[in-house]
């Protein structure tokens, strides 16, 4: 159990304690100096109050003691009290002696003795009583012979019982203040952490059957917690989608590898059980697995490159390519391998200026190349194949235009699928594993872009690529002095990119 209870201990706090700690902490100070200030505020008012209580009391008294003359009688000295504690709000006792110091009149027991009062007019403490007592001989001419001495006391309000109550007040402030404080602090740091919460939990129940199922409810209030939401959600439909997709390649690669197995497992159990033997079955089976095989490394390496451009948005964010000398180098390289066709460059390049994109060379080149051996492959009697290139306000577009077999309207909708083939029995002479378009769509549409197609069953396709331009001088210099940067301190990475 003390085990426990020291793990739980040095267990980090929670955001949300942190947040109620700090919160407290915070509030607690503030109000503790607000406190402070104000009772100091307080007690020097008091203070001020008290000495000019004091001041008042002190000059009125002086006042009786020039006009002690109007004192004769005990009905004098009774009307004098009672007058005097009218005008100061204090209780006022008075005591007449005679010339034998003998009490003659006295109007409350005095807490002094006669011989205290030396002073015409001073301040005394009696019994924790703060006092202002005086006194003064009444010398009319009926006492010429027996005058009389008057002593008078002011009980004076008690200032440090007054001071003792403040102080309890205070502290009686600062202890429900501060409970207060607490209750308040966590009471916010709940309310404010209650999103957290919910992602949490919402988080937690996140697995890879029902993914595609849970996604976090947006809060109604538009500030960091609403955002927070929306970027989770693209996260989670970001890894939705890229375990769907491992789902689909796993399931196409089983797919598409199992004919070529098969053919090369019946060649083998053919050269088993008796075409070891005859030389002209033994190389008819050999050259056909090996076919077979070159057929399923172009597979697999077709795959992994359709898997890598569901995220070349992030591995390839700093990477771009000028579009007008990509696209001459790519047209003349397809000329000098096929001297048969007939190609065409038509761009509106002005002056020579440069034209880039947000886009990896490798994967431009790779997306022209696929479609320009589309061309090569499909077309038909006139070997004629255009390239253009026109430029809008944001946005690029690279047109691949053949005169070959075309498609028909089933076949455009269909013609970016994965391992789909608009003539499946030509398609396989021709070579390819329809992944061509799938891996060019995947790719444009990663850096933000678009393809179609426009075709005509017999007369031929034109495949539309539309890219934003990237204007920016100062990202195409910084993208500049990156890829640089790399291929200084990584000689080997472009090379190992797809």
């Amino acid at each position: 159990m003390k085990e426990s209870l020291k793990e739980r201990f040095q267990q980090p706090l929670s955001l949300k304690w942190k947040w109620g700690l700090f919160t407290f902490i915070a509030f607690a100070i503030l109000f503790i100096i607000l406190l402070a200030l104000t009772a100091t505020f307080y007690r020097q008012q008091q203070t001020n109050q008290y000495v000019a209580a004091q001041q008042v009391s002190y000059t009125h008294f002086e006042k009786l003691a020039r006009n002690r003359g109007s004192v004769h009688t005990s009905q004098d000295l009774e009307e004098f009290a009672f007058m005097s504690e009218e005008f100061t709000d204090e209780a006022i006792i008075i005591r007449l002696l005679g010339s034998n110091d003998n009490v003659m009149y006295e109007s409350e027991n005095f807490p002094m003795s006669h011989a205290e009062l030396t002073e015409q007019l001073s301040y005394g403490e009696e019994n924790g009583q703060t006092l202002l007592y005086a006194s003064f001989e009444m010398t009319d001419d009926r006492w010429v012979e027996s005058p009389q001495q008057v002593q008078y006391i002011v009980l004076m309000a008690d200032f440090e019982a007054s001071l003792a109550s403040q102080h309890h007040r205070f502290y009686s402030m600062l202890f429900l203040g501060l409970v207060l404080i607490a209750l308040i602090a966590f009471i916010l740091s709940r309310h404010f952490l209650r999103p957290l919460t919910y992602l949490i939990n919402s988080l937690d129940l996140v697995e890879e059957e029902n993914l595609s199922d849970i996604r976090m409810r947006k809060p109604s209030s538009q500030d960091e917690w609403s955002d927070l939401s929306l970027h989770l959600n693209r996260l989670l439909d970001k890894i939705d989608h890229y375990v769907t997709n491992q789902k689909q390649f796993v399931e196409d690669v089983s797919h598409e590898l199992r004919t070529p197995v098969a053919i090369v497992e019946g060649h083998l159990k053919l050269l088993n059980r008796w075409g070891k033997d005859d030389p002209e079955v033994l190389d008819e089976s050999i050259s056909a697995s090996l076919q077979e095989i070159q057929r399923m490394k172009e597979l697999v390496q077709e795959m992994l490159d359709l898997s890598r451009a569901d995220h070349v948005d992030v591995d390839y964010k700093d990477e771009i390519t000028e579009i007008y000398s990509t696209t001459r180098q790519v047209f003349e390289n397809f000329k000098m391998i096929h001297p048969t066709f007939n190609f065409f460059l038509d761009d509106d390049q002005q002056d020579n200026l440069p034209l880039y994109v947000r886009m990896y060379r490798n994967h431009y080149e790779q997306v022209l190349i696929i479609l320009l051996d589309n061309a090569v492959k499909y077309s038909l009697n006139r070997l004629e194949i255009h390239i253009s290139i026109s430029q809008g306000m944001n946005t690029v577009e690279i047109a691949v235009q053949d005169f070959g077999e075309g498609m028909s309207e089933e076949d455009k909708e269909r013609v970016f699928g994965r391992f789909y083939r608009v003539d499946k029995a030509r398609s396989r002479e021709k070579g390819g594993n329809g992944l061509g378009l799938s891996i060019a769509k995947e790719l444009i549409n990663g850096y933000r872009g678009d393809i179609r197609v426009e075709s005509s069953l017999g007369n031929g396709s034109i495949f539309y690529i539309e890219l934003p331009i990237l204007a920016d001088q100062m990202q195409i210099e910084k993208s500049k002095a990156i890829a640089e940067a790399k291929r200084k301190n990584h000689p080997d990475y472009f090379s190992e990119l797809p």
